[in-house]
C-alpha cells in the first residue's frame, strides 16, 4: 500500500481539496500533520479527520519535524506500507504527478524520487531566483546535478525511512539535506516532470521565510565561507609579510614561493582549528582527520603554488589579484573534501546516519 504525507502549517481550503483527490486517485492512507496552526484553521484539520489521519504538534516546529513526526508514526504503526509521497498543502501539486512518482518508486525499487518543475512562463521572482541560486550552491558542495532542489514533491520507499528519520534539520533545511545524504550515499535521485502551479505572482502560499529559512539551507556553506574568509585573510596577510622577509635572502621567484608556502601552513592549522570545532563539528577521532587534513592541504599548496607561479610568472599577474584568483578556484574543491570525506560522519547498516 502506499501512503501520502502532507505538513501542513495555517492551511486553507486547498488542503481539504487536495485530500479529497487523493483519495479518489486511490491512495490508501494520507497523514496530515498540524504543525502548531492557528485556532482560525482548526476547523479545516477536524473536517479531515474523516479522510486522513491527522497527527499534531502544539507548537510550530517546522517542515522538516513535521515529516519526521508522520515517518516516526509510519515506522511504528504502518507495516504494509510500501511507496511514501510528500505533498505541500498550498494546492501546488497535483494529485495525478503524486501518483507518477509512486508508480516511478515502484519500478526503480529503491532511491529518492523528485517531481521537478519547468521554470518557464509567469514564475514569482523569488521562486525562480530561489531554486536557480539553489541548484547551483548544491551542484557546487555535492558534485551531483539536481534540476528542482526545493521541490516539495517527493516520493520512496519505506526502506528509506530509518535513513530520513536521523538526517538533522527541522525546518526547510531539512529537504535540502535529504539531497546531501543521498548523494553522499550514493543514493539513487530520479527526476520526474511535475506541473508548476503558483496561485498568485508573489506565491502568497508559501510560508518559507525568505531570509530566515534561506540562512539555514545554505547554513553549512555559508559558515564554511566564514571560516574560510577568516583563514584567507590571514594567509593573505602572512602571504605579504612572509615574501617581504624572504626576499631579503632569497630572488623575488623564490620568495614567493617560500612566503606562500609559509602563509599555508599557518593558516592551515588555523583553518583546521575553526571547521573541526564549530563547523562539521569531528572532535573525535582527531588523528585521523588532522592526518587527512594534512593531506588535503599539502595538495591544495601544491596546486595553490603551482596556479599562484603560473599565473605570476608565465602570465604577468599582479601577485595580489593572482593569489585571489588562485584562493577562489580552490575553494569548493577544499569544502567538498573536508565535508564528505575528512569530517564525513558516516553511516552506519540500513541506512542510518551517523
Amino acid at each position: 500500500m502506499d501512503i501520502a504525507i502532507i505538513p501542513a502549517y495555517n492551511p486553507d481550503e486547498n488542503l481539504l481539496k487536495l485530500v479529497y483527490q487523493l483519495g479518489e486517485q486511490g491512495i490508501e492512507y494520507i497523514i496530515v500533520v498540524n504543525d502548531g496552526s492557528e485556532k482560525q484553521t482548526l476547523n479545516i484539520f477536524e473536517q479531515l479527520e474523516v479522510y486522513a489521519i491527522v497527527l499534531t504538534h502544539g507548537v510550530n516546529r517546522g517542515k522538516g519535524a513535521a515529516i519526521k513526526t508522520a515517518l516516526k508514526y509510519i515506522e511504528n504503526t504502518l507495516s504494509d506500507i510500501r511507496g511514501i509521497v510528500l505533498l505541500d498543502a498550498d494546492g501546488q501539486h497535483r494529485p495525478e504527478d503524486a501518483l507518477r512518482l509512486l508508480k516511478e518508486v515502484h519500478r526503480i525499487g529503491s532511491g529518492l524520487v523528485l517531481g521537478v518543475r519547468h521554470f518557464t512562463g509567469q514564475i514569482p521572482l523569488r521562486s525562480l531566483f530561489g531554486n536557480t541560486m539553489t541548484k547551483y550552491v548544491f551542484r557546487a558542495v555535492s558534485g551531483k546535478w539536481v534540476s528542482d532542489t526545493q521541490t516539495g514533491l517527493r516520493a520512496f520507499s519505506k526502506d528509506m525511512v530509518p535513513m530520513l528519520l536521523n538526517i538533522n534539520g527541522e525546518r526547510y533545511e531539512y529537504e535540502m539535506n535529504v539531497l546531501l545524504a543521498c548523494t553522499k550515499n550514493n543514493i539513487l535521485i530520479t527526476e520526474v516532470p511535475i506541473a508548476t502551479i503558483y496561485h498568485d505572482a508573489g506565491n502568497s502560499c508559501s510560508h518559507f521565510r525568505t531570509v530566515r529559512d534561506s540562512v539555514r539551507i545554505y547554513g553549512n556553506l555559508l559558515a564554511f565561507s566564514g571560516t574560510s574568509f577568516l583563514s584567507f585573510l590571514l594567509d593573505y596577510i602572512l602571504f605579504f609579510l612572509l615574501v617581504r622577509l624572504f626576499m631579503i635572502y632569497y630572488t623575488s621567484n623564490s620568495a614567493l614561493i617560500a612566503g606562500n608556502i609559509g602563509a599555508r601552513i599557518i593558516s592551515g592549522a588555523f583553518n583546521y582549528y575553526l571547521n573541526s570545532t564549530f563547523i562539521f563539528r569531528r572532535r573525535e577521532n582527531r588523528l585521523k582527520s588532522i592526518i587527512s587534513y594534512i593531506m588535503l592541504a599539502c595538495a591544495i599548496l601544491f596546486l595553490n603554488t603551482v596556479i599562484l607561479y603560473c599565473l605570476y610568472d608565465y602570465l604577468g599577474m599582479n601577485k595580489a589579484v593572482a593569489k585571489l584568483i588562485t584562493e577562489l578556484l580552490l575553494f569548493i574543491m577544499s569544502f567538498t573534501v573536508q565535508k564528505f570525506i575528512i569530517f564525513n560522519k558516516g553511516v552506519k547498516r540500513g541506512g542510518r546516519i551517523i
